[in-house]
């Protein structure tokens, strides 16, 4: 991977961790009830526009970010890099699709009464469905095997791998209990990118084990 590319991929991991954290403090609470749901959009005001398009604008960066963090781990883990990448680029794009629909509740909320019912059947929409399921578990599937691919390349700092399997777990199994898990994993997915970063940006390149070694035909750039 050229240094452009590095440039692009840590700029996108720096990008995806601070949308996510916007988007994450901002985005309104979701209710059972669409109407209340639909309130609660409408008492935000302009502060669940910018929470949505911060969470749209968030998986064009976790897409770029973690395709570049795979090809960057290839050439250790290539098995548990491609997967992961693939699996995170996928969880991306359901979050992404999932993100249209957030902004299509945003319309909604200028009359909510007159709105419930439909934000109802948006909510249970057959099509929208597989997309929210391949959000959250390309998600996180793919960042536990990156997580891993990262540990096993032995890239500095040695702490990010760690880390980024500690927000999977805090994120997505944490805030279940409390809502101070929210804020952990946010503070988390910060320290993870920013480990990834450094490791992106430093001269030496992971090496791959000698169980992992890409064939000798075979050119990674």
């Amino acid at each position: 991977m050229n240094k452009k590319l590095r440039l692009l991929v840590a700029a996108s991991l720096v990008l995806f961790a601070l949308l996510s954290a916007v988007w994450t403090l901002l985005l309104p609470d979701h209710f059972a009830d669409p109407h209340d749901g639909l309130l609660a959009i409408a008492d935000a005001g302009g502060t669940a526009r910018i929470a949505v398009l911060a969470l749209s604008l968030s998986q064009l960066a976790c897409i770029i970010a973690f395709a570049g963090v795979a090809a960057w781990l290839y050439p250790t883990s290539p098995k548990l890099a491609t997967i992961g990448g693939t699996l995170t680029v996928l969880g991306g794009f359901g979050h992404a699709v999932f993100s249209g629909a957030e902004m299509a509740r945003q319309v909604m909320a200028v009359d909510p009464d007159v709105n419930a019912s439909v934000a109802g059947q948006l909510q249970s929409f057959p099509p929208l469905m597989p997309f929210m399921m391949v959000g959250l578990i390309g998600t996180v599937l793919g960042l536990v095997l990156l997580g891993i691919a990262h540990l096993r390349s032995g890239a500095a700092p040695r702490w990010t791998g760690p880390v980024l399997l500690a927000f999977v777990v805090v994120e997505f199994v944490g805030s279940n209990f409390t809502q101070w898990a929210t804020y952990l994993s946010g503070l988390l997915l910060l320290g993870a990118c920013a480990g990834l970063v450094v490791g992106l940006l430093h001269e030496t390149r992971p090496m791959p084990t000698r169980g992992d070694r890409v064939p000798s035909n075979v050119t990674v750039g």
